[in-house]
C-alpha cells in the first residue's frame, strides 16, 4: 500500500472512530436528560408528600386523602402522595377497613365509607 492509502485509511478510521464517539455522547446526554426529569418528579411528588401528612399522624393523613378524593385513590398513588413505603400503606389501609373507614371498589381502588352509611351501622348495632 501506499503512504497516501494508508493516510486515507488512517483518516477514515480516525472519523468513524470520532463520529461513534458522538453518537455515544449524545446517547448519554438523552439518559442524562431523563434521568433528571425522573429525579426532578420523585423530588417533586417527594416535597409535596411531606407537606401534605406534615404534622398529622399517617392513618389520618392516609384517611383524608381517600376522603378527599372524589372517584378513590390507587395504592399506588397513595404511596406516591404521602411518601409511605407499600407496606406502611397496605397496613394503614387494613387498618381503615377493619375499622370501616374505606372501602374497596373494583379496580382497586380506596374510598371512604359516606358518613350516613356509618351512622346506620353505629344505629343498627345498637
Amino acid at each position: 500500500m501506499k503512504t497516501r492509502q494508508k493516510f486515507f485509511m488512517n483518516i477514515n478510521q480516525f472519523v468513524d472512530l470520532s463520529n461513534k464517539m458522538h453518537n455515544s455522547f449524545a446517547t448519554f446526554v438523552q439518559k442524562a436528560s431523563r434521568a433528571k426529569k425522573v429525579i426532578k418528579r420523585k423530588f417533586v411528588i417527594q416535597s409535596a408528600a411531606n407537606r401534605t401528612c406534615e404534622n398529622m399522624p399517617g392513618t389520618f393523613c392516609v384517611l383524608k386523602i381517600i376522603q378527599n378524593s372524589e372517584d378513590g385513590i390507587e395504592l399506588k398513588t397513595l404511596k406516591q402522595i404521602t411518601g409511605f413505603n407499600k407496606h406502611k400503606v397496605h397496613k394503614i389501609l387494613y387498618k381503615l377497613f377493619k375499622h370501616g373507614e374505606i372501602r374497596i371498589e373494583g379496580g382497586g381502588l380506596y374510598t371512604g365509607v359516606k358518613e350516613e352509611s356509618v351512622d346506620r351501622n353505629v344505629q343498627s348495632s345498637h
